[in-house]
């Protein structure tokens, strides 16, 4: 609807800023020193504290625009989500945690926690295990005839991915072939391998 004749269309007002509102998650503390441009005052600033308890400084204009609405963290919870809800993606790509959480529950080894639908299989996965600490780890269980869950899997490393068997085992200080250390632990050649496979630890795979 258009001002009538004669008269100036009204913009509302912002609410000056000033210790005590809150502008989405943030509650204003204080006045911070500004910003200065050519020895002038260019944008105020001001202290908030989130209601995560994280402190941070914000432009008066973000404030009152609602341009920044928390410390940071509103933004890192909602990329979380879109990363959740497509596919764990990065850069147009699959993170390795997504590709780790896919290969266990196409292959049935996933407990129920991590089977649920609408990628809240995936967002309980990675709060339970945690982003890869590097590319050298891999997802590995302690037990393989359990389910990989909470309890029984980590990112681990120095070991072979499965399906590429290892060529030689330390065991007690020395480098034993596979061979070897199967005749000398009683343990049948390929049952070694196999356990070594499914990532089960050099002690536990000797065991007959």
């Amino acid at each position: 609807m258009r001002p009538a004749a004669g008269r100036k269309a009204t913009v509302p007002r912002l609410a000056e800023v000033r210790p005590g509102r809150r502008y989405g998650l943030l509650k204003v503390v204080e006045e911070a020193d500004p910003y200065i441009w050519r020895g002038r005052i260019a944008r105020r600033r001001w202290v908030c504290e989130c209601s995560c308890g994280g402190l941070s400084e914000v432009r008066e204009d973000s404030l009152r625009q609602a341009h920044t609405r928390s410390c940071r963290c509103l933004r890192n919870e909602l990329t979380r989500e879109r990363q959740t809800r497509h596919g764990g993606r990065a850069n147009e790509s699959r993170t390795p945690e997504y590709g780790a959480w896919q290969r266990i529950l196409k292959a049935g080894e996933a407990c129920r926690r991590w089977q649920a639908a609408n990628g809240e299989g995936f967002r309980r996965f990675l709060d339970d295990v945690g982003e890869r600490p590097s590319p050298r780890h891999r997802l590995v269980r302690p037990d393989p005839r359990r389910p990989f869950s909470p309890t029984n899997c980590g990112w681990e490393t120095g070991v072979p991915r499965r399906g590429v068997p290892r060529r030689s085992i330390p065991v007690r200080g020395k480098e034993l072939t596979l061979k070897e250390a199967a005749g000398r632990f009683g343990v049948d050649y390929d049952v070694l391998c196999k356990r070594l496979q499914r990532g089960w630890p050099v002690q536990r795979a000797l065991a007959a």
